[in-house]
């Protein structure tokens, strides 16, 4: 049986109210399995309403140009120091092969990101290395969307070049790089990510970051890690954040704001062994994945309407079922994909467009391919 309360909230998001933060935690509370029916349903329908039935992809690749950083998070298996077993830095030819095999293979857009490397500079700085990085890419392959670099990146550049946020985005963007990737999120909620990474920029930077990008023109994702110590309040806390920041781009006519918001489940399998017993689990919970997956939608959804979940974490049988819960966007093929799968994650390191495809019409819906700001590409 539904309570009144969970009817009335249902209610108000299938008649596009935007649903409060109470609201929110409520429906993440809720454990009942008809209750729990009731919020996928709702998701569902309202994914319906606000992108319809077809489910996009986007051909890319992922480089991760160095693994070596000068952090220390606690969920990441990937980061290295510098002579470290497995420590790797890619050279201007390595990730120009990587690129130019991407674009044979039908890429549209670069995703790159890395480790915080202090060696990566050019004459001791750090934005020319970076700028080389996209003039490598963009020199060959100028026709290509690079999505490139997390607001920590950006931080990390303006830090060591003592220059601002805004100075480091425009020379990025001046060289080439089309849109932020917005990683590094983790979980808004600076008590969180105390515990889990501390030597992270804090809340307030990772948002002032987004939105200096949004105004000068420079399209960004959202990204939450879940699944790991945080509570449903601290969830909920984080889609606030994102849903005012994206009503303030709206608002505010900003040029660019977020394209999609995408659910990133905590794999722990070689995580440090406090945190693993912390989390009590190595792979992701599904049930409450797929849960806060339509909570994501009915809370986010009248101002973020793209919502992709990850088959790296979820594997691809996890990813079909999310598109019953709220999503509609399958994300990309990544070619290679290093950070989640060295945590211990299942579901692989690439995807074919073919299983993106096949995986979309097992669930009756139609596909299409996407270009990395959604709109569709020409063939």
């Amino acid at each position: 049986m539904l309570t009144k309360t969970l009817e009335s909230i249902l209610d108000d998001a299938l008649a596009g109210k935007d649903i409060t933060s109470e609201d929110g935690v409520f429906l993440l509370k809720e454990t009942h399995p008809e209750a729990i029916a009731a919020i996928r349903e709702t998701g569902d329908r309202l994914r319906q309403r606000q992108v319809g039935e077809t489910v996009t992809y986007v051909v890319n690749r992922n480089i991760n140009f160095t693994n070596i950083c000068e952090q220390h998070c606690n969920f990441c298996a990937f980061r290295r120091d510098v002579g470290d077993e497995g420590a790797y830095w890619l050279d201007w030819e390595q990730i120009l092969e990587k690129t130019t095999d991407a674009v044979k293979r039908g890429a549209t857009e670069i995703c790159m990101q890395g480790g915080l490397n202090l060696e990566a500079k050019i004459e001791g700085k750090s934005l020319p290395y970076y700028l080389r990085l996209v003039e490598t890419i963009k020199s060959e392959f100028p026709q290509i969307h690079l999505h490139a670099f997390s607001p920590q990146e950006v931080q990390f550049i303006a830090r060591e070049d003592n220059l601002s946020y805004a100075t480091v985005i425009e020379a990025l963007q001046a060289a080439g790089v089309n849109s932020l990737p917005g990683t590094a999120a983790e979980i808004l909620c600076d008590r969180i990510r105390r515990i889990i990474c501390p030597e992270k920029i804090d809340t307030k930077t990772w948002l002032e970051i987004v939105e200096t990008a949004q105004k000068l023109g420079m399209y960004t994702t959202s990204t939450m890690l879940s699944g790991h110590i945080e509570k449903p309040e601290q969830q909920i806390i984080h889609l606030e954040h994102l849903r005012n920041l994206q009503q303030k781009a709206i608002n505010n006519n900003y040029p660019a704001k977020f394209t999609e918001f995408v659910l990133l489940p905590f794999v722990g399998q070689f995580a440090p062994p406090n945190l693993r017993r912390r989390v009590g689990r190595d792979q992701p919970n599904l049930e409450a994945t797929l849960q806060l997956t339509a909570v994501a939608r009915i809370y986010l959804g009248n101002w973020i309407i793209n919502h992709q979940p990850s088959w790296v974490k979820l594997g691809l049988k996890g990813e079909q079922e999310a598109l019953k819960w709220g999503c509609n966007d399958l994300g990309g093929t990544l070619m290679e994909e290093h950070i989640t799968t060295m945590a211990g994650a299942k579901g692989g390191t690439n995807m074919t467009v073919e299983s993106l495809q096949q995986a979309i019409i097992a669930g009756d819906r139609p596909y299409r391919e996407r270009t990395t700001l959604y709109s569709s590409v020409c063939s």
